[in-house]
């Protein structure tokens, strides 16, 4: 997304905040609460967040920090918070914090602690995807390729030897987030695993042991889980939880608003209504025509979004860079578009 783009969208978020939000508080009323009062919540009777007690949703821009320099990280969240927004959204990209079994990198590019510190410094509040799989239109959604030299090896799936790997990743990168967690007075208010799983499978032993791994490390009460989807109710079926796990979707422009809440709602019917991807462009593809979005179309559906209490998460809101051969692709058998 251009950076005029960026600015005229930023510019008409204080107007739509100030019209759309139906009684629900600002997300940028922050309060300053001691510790041990600080907590996150869905509210799965009134379909809204409660934080520190208080009804509440928010506002969110995707900023991935390894494709933006650390000497740039700061400045960027400080543009996302002077834009308006509440929160930036990342993930935790396991192929470059573990670029062979059992080596971990978390330096440099590569600090995600110090980035989610930086938001906090910045008054931002964060929202993790840890995966394993990520998308993020990233090389193999963000699992490591060396994962692919165990002949037979069934990815996103119950195969033993994926998930033995997936369950030391986790052993590796929750317990580096744990103390960063709203509730434990950090800036991390909710965590995803895995993503847009119902395009995939729906195998809900799978997504249910991911859970209970997660929650084995990080007691269910001290952060919301999550999961994301598209915007269709089979979808959702098929890649979502229901066990008190709240469920988000994801949608462009141009999308019927109502629909997407009410095939979220068939699905989960207290769920406050989320749009974890609200997709303000989309990624160039190499020789191909670049991608834009008429402000005037994101303004349209964002405001929708607002008027149904929902919380959104622009994708992106800021892109960065692919450094080196990390960048994702589209295709098929036939053709291949990184």
């Amino acid at each position: 997304m251009s950076n005029v783009l960026t600015y005229l969208i930023a510019c008409s978020i204080f107007v739509i905040l100030t019209i759309s939000t139906n009684g629900l508080p600002s997300t940028l009323d922050h309060e300053s609460v001691s510790e041990s009062t600080r907590s996150f919540v869905p509210d799965f009777t009134n379909r809204y967040f409660l934080k520190d007690g208080k009804p509440y949703y928010y506002i969110s821009g995707i900023l991935h920090y390894t494709r933006v320099l650390p000497q740039y990280w700061e400045l960027r969240l400080r543009q996302m918070k002077a834009a308006g927004l509440d929160a930036v959204q990342t993930y935790a990209f396991w192929n470059v914090h573990e670029p062979r079994p059992g080596v971990y990198d978390f330096e440099g590019n590569h600090d995600i602690i110090q980035f989610i510190e930086l938001a906090q410094k910045v008054g931002l509040l964060v929202v993790l995807r840890i995966g394993p799989y990520i998308c993020a239109e990233w090389d193999l959604g963000g699992m490591p390729s060396w994962l692919l030299t165990h002949e037979g090896i069934n990815l996103r799936s119950r195969d033993t030897v994926y998930m033995s790997y997936v369950y030391k990743w986790l052993d590796v990168i929750l317990p580096k987030v744990h103390p960063l967690l709203y509730s434990k007075g950090g800036p991390i208010l909710m965590l995803q695993y895995e993503n847009e799983y119902g395009f995939f499978g729906a195998d809900k032993v799978y997504l249910s042991d991911l859970v209970a791994y997660i929650n084995n490390i990080i007691p269910s009460e001290d952060v919301p889980l999550f999961s994301t989807d598209g915007n269709d109710y089979n979808l959702l079926l098929r890649g979502s939880l229901t066990n008190k796990i709240l469920a988000t979707i994801d949608f462009g422009i141009h999308t019927n608003v109502p629909t997407s809440v009410d095939a979220l709602r068939r699905y989960s019917y207290g769920t406050p209504f989320v749009n974890s991807e609200f997709y303000t462009g989309w990624p160039d593809t190499w020789g191909g025509k670049h991608q834009t979005r008429a402000t005037s179309a994101i303004l349209v559906t964002l405001n929708e979004i607002l008027k149904a209490n929902g919380s959104v998460c622009f994708y992106m809101f800021s892109g960065g860079t692919n450094f080196g051969f990390m960048n994702g692709a589209e295709g098929d058998a036939t053709h291949y578009l990184p």
